[in-house]
């Protein structure tokens, strides 16, 4: 829909007298809207009013309302209360039926290029001659068209989108056009002079015009701290800067000379806290900042952000050391070195994945750093050049690992192996290969579930009649009979679909010749194997993860900072483990919470008949159980304490406000 609402200042200023208003009115000027003109589906019209107090509604009202001058009195007089614009619709109008309030319709109707003779009728020059052209022409300075990103697209590719916010809103315009005049110009000023830091506070950043329903999706950030500061002529410099929270030269550099979009007002104080967290001389202007915005959704994402996708408060360390060049410098230059930076951003994930895994493997833990918190240390050690070089360096000098590789001569005990009777067919499969081949064909994430059955479960490609399915089978072991009870969890077909009653039926006879009698031994082997095969599918995997987790002789040498950043120290040779105690939320942790202290000695409990684990080894404080050391890196020790090593454990760490299952960090090593 073409917006025509620049060429309307052009009209004549000297309308003719409107010929439905009497002298009682409410109403100085109204205009009436088809939805053709407006190109909507719908058959409702729409029309516009400018009230005697200087106020615009655009309002839906019923199909037979459609020019009846008689509703706007009634009308008026309904909608004139709502000064703040809070109610949206009304039911059962006397006189007018249901009626949607539109806040978020443009001040002028958004008329498409077909009915732009429509702008030379008397009616609609004279409501466009009582608004306030101070008012509206303020709304569209901050939809200013911004300046194209920095991107250089290959032929044939759209732009990127540009995003902008819409302003120009009936809710904006009343919220100015109802003050009194000296608040009013008070508040004009504040927008003409800091529009991108006060705009969001008083007005609506609406994603775009909306005169299909009164929904404005957008809220303002309300302060009255700063609403007061600009009604009463105070320091509103240190009013936005105490907003922010950024510095009060920053509040006056020229990048928030004018409005500039943000995602959320959350994103905003991000993107404001990164610029304050560089010098002055190096942060962008406003154009500078604009041509390489579009790249900060990829920065904060690989940062940190919350769930609802906003950035995360970080150490001005972090960007300042990412931009230690300066906006400008640092953006060209990873620019020119790595073109689009999209996918050069994206990647570095994946390379921080591997350094997270090296350090997992260094460290003596199950689990390294978080990506965010590598991506930060990095940022702040090497800047965002060295950190988009060292990925660069991983991906094109990175051994290839398959993930299907297995340990060799492993192999998983067969339960049953395969079965066939007629045009019914099943298969055990008992390799990551044969897993993920029928995740493929069948299209569903079966490929994924090597490490269940290594701990005992079975999964079995079905066929029958032409069609296809995988069942997956849990063990649950019967201490008092002595065994092991297979049960059929998952029946999937292609795409994780529903089956048929015939695939049905054969997976149910799987899992009864699963537990016949006959096949006691097969399943005891299965439970025997579990913990070897566990053992050796842990040393296989920390092979692998190793191998994975490859770094260049630069990188290694950039890690030694990253580390201290992180204040990380590696354990010393003789530490087995420092992980959280698994469980901890489910035993005695609660109750003996304020006793534990740092250093404290705890006892390294075997319990080789655990059901649910038979490397399990159970952690206790004087005689209260806390949990588990967690699997699969509980392994290593459980075997060493088969074999009567001398292995000791003490509390590392204790975090009360973290989140259970990592308030409790523990270290295992050989005794002395």
């Amino acid at each position: 829909m073409e917006d025509l609402t620049p060429r309307y200042t052009c009209l004549p200023a000297a309308p003719p007298a409107p010929t439905f208003a009497g002298a009682a009115t409410p109403v100085r000027a109204r205009l009436w809207v088809s939805p053709a003109a407006l190109k909507l589906l719908d058959e409702a019209p729409r029309l516009w009013l400018t009230l005697a107090d200087g106020r615009v509604l655009a309002v839906r009202l019923p199909q037979v309302a459609m020019g009846d001058d008689g509703v706007l009195t009634p009308l008026a007089e309904a909608l004139l209360p709502d000064v703040r614009g809070m109610q949206w619709i009304y039911e059962n109008l006397p006189g007018v039926g249901i009626v949607q309030v539109l806040h978020a319709a443009p001040v002028v109707p958004p008329l498409s290029a077909q009915h732009a003779g429509f702008v030379l009728q008397p009616d609609f020059r004279q409501f466009v001659a009582v608004l306030d052209h101070q008012v509206l022409a303020l709304l569209m300075r901050l939809e200013r068209e911004p300046v194209p990103p920095a991107i250089t697209r290959r032929d044939g590719e759209a732009p990127h989108p540009l995003p902008r916010s819409f302003f120009a809103s009936v809710r904006n315009y009343n919220r100015l056009v109802a003050l009194p005049p000296e608040l009013r110009k008070r508040r004009m000023q504040a927008l003409h002079r800091f529009p991108a830091l006060v705009a969001p506070i008083l007005l609506t950043a609406h994603r775009y015009p909306n005169v299909v329903d009164g929904k404005r999706h957008a809220w303002r950030e309300v302060d009255e701290a700063v609403e007061a500061a600009i009604d009463a002529g105070r320091d509103l410099t240190g009013a936005l800067a105490a907003h922010y929270g950024i510095s009060r030269g920053l509040v006056r550099a020229s990048v928030n000379a004018e409005y500039w979009h943000a995602p959320s007002h959350a994103s905003r104080r991000g993107w404001l806290a990164m610029l304050d967290a560089l010098p002055a001389n190096l942060r962008p202007g406003l154009a500078e900042f604009e041509r390489w915005r579009v790249y900060l959704p990829n920065y904060f994402a690989l940062i940190g952000e919350d769930e609802e996708g906003d950035p995360l408060p970080l150490p001005a360390s972090v960007h300042r050391g990412a931009f230690r060049l300066g906006w400008r410098a640092t953006w060209e230059n990873a620019a020119r070195r790595f073109g689009n930076l999209h996918p050069a951003l994206a990647d570095c994930d994946d390379f921080l994945t591997a350094v997270r895994d090296h350090l997992a493997v260094r460290m003596k833990r199950r689990r390294g750093p978080r990506i965010e918190r590598l991506a930060q240390a990095w940022l702040a050690c090497h800047g965002l050049l060295g950190l988009l070089a060292a990925s660069e360096r991983w991906h094109r000098l990175r051994p290839h690992i398959d993930p299907t590789l297995v340990p060799p001569g492993f192999a998983l005990p067969a339960v049953l192996d395969a079965f066939e009777a007629g045009e019914r067919r099943a298969r055990e499969l008992l390799t990551p290969q044969a897993l993920a081949e029928e995740g493929e064909a069948l299209r569903h994430c079966v490929g994924g579930y090597w490490a269940q059955c290594v701990a005992g479960d079975r999964i079995f490609s079905l066929a029958a009649f032409g069609e296809r399915a995988t069942a997956q089978y849990h063990p649950r072991v019967k201490p008092e009979a002595d065994d092991t009870v297979y049960r059929l969890v998952q029946l999937r077909g292609p795409f994780n679909g529903e089956v048929s009653p015939r695939i049905e039926t054969l997976a149910h006879e799987i899992e009864a010749r699963i537990n016949a009698p006959e096949r006691r031994a097969q399943r005891w082997a299965v439970l025997e194997a579990r913990g070897r095969l566990e053992v050796a599918e842990l040393e296989w995997r920390q092979a692998r993860q190793q191998a994975a987790a490859w770094l260049d002789a630069k990188t290694h040498r950039q890690l030694e900072a990253v580390l201290e950043w992180l204040e990380l120290t590696p354990p010393c040779p003789e530490v087995l483990l420092c992980d959280y105690i698994a469980g901890y939320q489910y035993h005695d942790g609660a109750a003996v919470k304020d006793g534990l202290r740092v250093g404290d000695a705890l006892s390294l409990v075997r319990e080789p008949d655990n059901p649910h684990d038979r490397l399990a080894v159970r952690l206790d404080w004087q005689g209260h159980k806390l949990g588990y050391l967690p699997r699969p890196r509980n392994a290593e020790i459980a075997l060493a304490l088969d074999a009567g090593e001398k292995l000791a454990a003490r509390i590392r760490r204790i975090d009360a406000e973290a989140d259970p299952w990592e308030r409790v960090e523990v270290v295992v090593q050989t005794a002395p």
